[in-house]
């Protein structure tokens, strides 16, 4: 991921929970923000009514406002470029931004209510279809820096993908690396002991065959355990200041992102901001 990232913005919580988190992502990852909204022009505020002319300009005048305000709000040492588009829809309008510009991931809010991530329309959307990683940022005052990098992988076919593009992010950055595997258990049949050895043994596997391949990294294996996949995700020492590498859906088509049930229940619960890595991106 070695372009800049498009930042989602809006005016609302959303948009500016994506720009105080990009400021950090850009400042730990030594990257430059384009920050985008979308007027949508299907929007039935876009156009006029009564039929007194075109206001598309006034729209995009008033975002113009939006972004220069926000923009003003952050801190010097974030090299940020702003842009307002229209588009059909506001992730048609992110991803044609993406493209044009050459970025290496878009960034969106998706905090909202008791839990870390409620996952937006336009979250939603992008977590299905970009062809580039998709960032996730909780609704919670970011730190000043990323400084711990964790990559969430199974015995799956899919997970060397992820944990290279994750162990080559940590060996560009010099972030520590945390794999991380999470264990649902049966709440009636309690621990199997035989079973998460097995989940271990295959993982370090894969580590160390990653290893062999790649360029050294402070890397450290753990196992989050639980009933629930809220048990198993609280089970893990998340730093604060850590961000999550997780790999799309076997159902993915291509190069794109797509979000597998698995994927989509952890993010539910995991408190840092989270990087969805399209399938065949490594």
């Amino acid at each position: 991921m070695s372009g800049g990232y498009v930042v989602a913005f809006d005016g609302g919580d959303r948009g500016r929970d994506a720009l105080s988190w990009g400021a950090v992502l850009a400042r730990s990852l030594g990257v430059e923000l384009d920050v985008v909204v979308v007027v949508r022009t299907d929007d039935p505020f876009g156009g006029p009514y009564p039929p007194v002319g075109d206001v598309t300009g006034v729209i995009a005048e008033q975002a113009r406002g939006w972004l220069d305000e926000a923009v003003a709000a952050l801190p010097g040492d974030v090299a940020v470029r702003t842009h307002v588009r229209t588009a059909g829809s506001v992730p048609e309008g992110l991803l044609d931004a993406a493209a044009e510009l050459d970025a290496a991931a878009v960034v969106v809010g998706a905090g909202g209510g008791a839990i870390p991530f409620g996952v937006g329309p336009v979250a939603r959307t992008l977590l299905h279809s970009a062809p580039l990683p998709v960032v996730l940022v909780p609704r919670r005052e970011p730190p000043a820096r990323i400084d711990q990098l964790y990559v969430a992988v199974g015995a799956r076919p899919g997970a060397p993908a992820v944990l290279e593009e994750a162990w080559e992010a940590a060996a560009r950055t010099g972030l520590p690396l945390h794999v991380v595997s999470l264990v649902e258990l049966d709440e009636h049949a309690g621990v199997d002991g035989d079973a998460v050895a097995e989940v271990r043994r295959l993982i370090d596997a894969l580590v160390e065959d990653v290893r062999t391949r790649s360029r050294a990294a402070e890397v450290t294996v753990e196992m989050g355990r639980g009933r629930t996949m809220a048990e198993a995700v609280d089970s893990i020492d998340w730093a604060p200041e850590g961000l999550l590498l997780l790999g799309s859906s076997r159902l993915a088509q291509g190069r794109q992102t797509f979000l597998g049930p698995t994927a989509a229940r952890m993010l539910r619960h995991v408190p840092v901001p989270v990087v969805v890595v399209p399938r065949g991106l490594s």
